[in-house]
């Protein structure tokens, strides 16, 4: 096993599940902060999910020596079933856009008291000037901001700790009823987050060998797991505050000040910025060769729209459109994997 290249695929894994929905913590906490102790039960088993349905869609991607997602969607469910599962996934990328708008600009209204439209827009020119000018550099970013994202969470979560905030005791409530909903939203959270990353997961399964991929995928989902925990146990600490924020990791940040609140707030925007740019590219795709204006207009137009849907709050696009997405991922993961094994049998 190449150590390194192992090494590289778990980061790369978790750079691809670590979007600005994950680091602004609402994304966490409509999935599992709502159900107090049993959350953790939760993130436990979507770390164990993570790691299965990772190891799969990467070892597909092996098997299959697939470049693309498109060529495991064509083999298993032939061209006109691989035209559905490409506008689903579409479709749900374009959902994710509509959260990075909205979550751009309640993150700049609730920390630097911009209009809600102009931290929206500023963030969208941002984006537009990038995917126009073909800058796909920023695509690697996360290299960057995936380590400094986990230390400020491991800071937030140290200093809730040695803080001890009232609000850690008020989460620690255990239900019954809790911990069967908490089951089954990290059955939809591991789903929704694999399910669109399978436009790098099944290439890169393609590019290693197959003790490369078992680590890639359970070490990228062990890191994952610690992640979600700190981050919820950060929310706990600061409850009931930081709930009533729509970015409620942007509330602990100002609680920490000075230079870390401001390095915070930046790699929060970043990952915003770099999802938006990343969902755009993949949707300007089928235009390979399209001239510079035309991309300009076909994004604009993307953008123009994902700022009409955000407009019904980040918040309420995270807790509903989410899950919905979850159970779209979740029933294409599992044909994908039960064509597979059929085209397995069938070659035997």
């Amino acid at each position: 096993m190449r150590a390194r290249l192992a090494f590289q695929a778990a980061c790369t894994y978790i750079g691809t599940v670590v979007g600005a929905g994950f680091a602004s913590g609402q994304e966490v906490y409509q999935f599992f902060g709502r159900y107090h102790a049993a959350g953790f039960l939760g993130i436990a088993a979507c770390t164990l999910l993570l790691g299965w349905m990772g190891a799969r869609l990467m070892a597909l991607g092996h098997r299959l020596q697939a470049s693309s997602f498109r060529a495991v969607t064509a083999a298993a469910f032939g061209a006109h079933g691989s035209r559905w599962t490409d506008g689903l996934m579409m479709g749900m990328l374009f959902g994710v856009m509509v959260a990075m708008v909205a979550g751009a600009g309640e993150l700049l209204r609730e920390q630097l008291a911009w209009p809600y439209a102009l931290g929206a827009i500023f963030t969208m020119v941002a984006a537009l000037a990038t995917v126009t000018a073909g800058i796909s550099g920023v695509l690697g970013s996360n290299a960057v901001i995936v380590p400094c994202m986990a230390g400020f969470v491991l800071v937030a979560g140290v200093h809730a700790v040695r803080s001890g905030l009232p609000g850690a005791v008020a989460a620690w409530n255990w239900r019954f009823e809790d911990a069967v909903w908490a089951l089954g939203s990290a059955v939809l959270y591991a789903a929704f987050n694999v399910g669109l990353s399978m436009g790098v997961l099944i290439p890169l399964g393609a590019a290693l060998e197959k003790d490369e991929i078992r680590f890639g995928a359970w070490g990228g989902a062990c890191g994952l797991g610690v992640m979600l925990a700190v981050i919820l146990a950060t929310l706990y600490a600061y409850a009931p505050a930081a709930m009533q924020y729509q970015v409620p990791m942007g509330f602990v940040a100002a609680q920490l000040g000075g230079w870390i609140q401001a390095a915070f707030l930046a790699v929060l925007w970043a990952e915003v910025y770099s999802t938006l740019v990343g969902d755009l590219y993949a949707w300007l795709s089928p235009f390979p060769t399209a001239s510079r204006a035309r991309r300009a207009v076909v994004a604009g137009t993307i953008l123009a729209a994902a700022f009409g849907m955000s407009l019904f709050g980040f918040a309420r696009v995270v807790q509903f459109g989410y899950p919905l997405f979850g159970w779209i991922s979740l029933v294409l993961l599992f044909g994908l994997f039960a064509a597979h094994r059929r085209m397995q049998r069938t070659r035997t």
